[in-house]
């Protein structure tokens, strides 16, 4: 599974972290790669709308571009803060701490 993952937006927006951040689920030590599939799984990532919208509207509010392709399908998604849905909060939090730990490393 590849995972693309980029946000945009908030107060203090940083170009730095704007840039995308691909991640192979493969490469990944067994485990971690494991639970973003699960991750993916519970949000029922490939059924949900191209761009969520929130309940609220809120000025400055971050937004997350997610793509996944697992090889049978490929789905790209547009999700605004703030994020009701528990599973999709899971998955955005796990996805920037990933993508953080990733440009650390270069």
């Amino acid at each position: 599974m590849r995972i693309a993952f980029r946000s945009e937006g908030g107060i203090a927006a940083f170009p730095g972290l704007a840039k995308p951040v691909t991640i192979q689920c493969d490469a990944l030590p067994t485990e971690e790669g494991a639970r973003l599939r699960a991750l993916v799984e519970r949000a029922n990532f490939f059924a949900l709308p191209k761009q969520t919208r929130p309940d609220a509207d809120i000025a400055d509010a971050r937004s997350y571009t997610i793509e996944v392709d697992d090889g049978a399908q490929c789905r790209t998604v547009t999700i605004r803060e703030p994020i009701a849905d528990p599973a999709v909060r899971a998955l955005v939090s796990a996805l920037r701490e990933r993508a953080a730990a990733a440009r650390r490393a270069r």
